[in-house]
């Protein structure tokens, strides 16, 4: 049985995944950071969880009365969160730089809940006025 070229190998194995190349990445982010998403996304969560989490939490923050609820959340700001400790510092600080406006946007939304529990993330600490 003949052997087949590597290149035809690599040519098959990218049509057998194309949710993987094709996960589009977050609005004005550099090519670095959508990179090295993918690449967390790979190793801790599930393809495009990186981008999907970030346009979710800019959805919510927009939104006249933002919802967060922690029974009902899928997770989105934890996600952003994991990612900003596990990217790299350049990366991270990008990543950050386009999380802190919806996170203000978010808390100006929003007020502290007095009887969430202490070690909740913050984001979970408040309620829609």
């Amino acid at each position: 049985m003949p052997r087949r070229r590597p290149s035809r190998v690599r040519a098959e194995s990218r049509d057998r995944s194309p949710h993987l190349r094709d996960q589009p990445g977050p609005a004005f982010a550099s090519s670095a950071l959508v990179a090295a998403l993918r690449v967390l996304d790979r190793e801790r969560f599930r393809p495009g969880a990186g981008a999907r989490a970030l346009r979710r939490w800019a959805e919510i923050s927009r939104e006249p009365r933002p919802y967060c609820c922690p029974c009902c959340d899928e997770g989105h700001r934890e996600i952003i969160e994991v990612a900003l400790h596990a990217l790299p510092l350049r990366t991270a600080r990008e990543l950050r730089a386009l999380v802190e406006p919806l996170d203000a946007a978010f808390a100006a939304r929003t007020s502290p809940d007095p009887f969430a529990p202490p070690d909740d993330p913050w984001w979970l600490r408040r309620h829609v006025d």
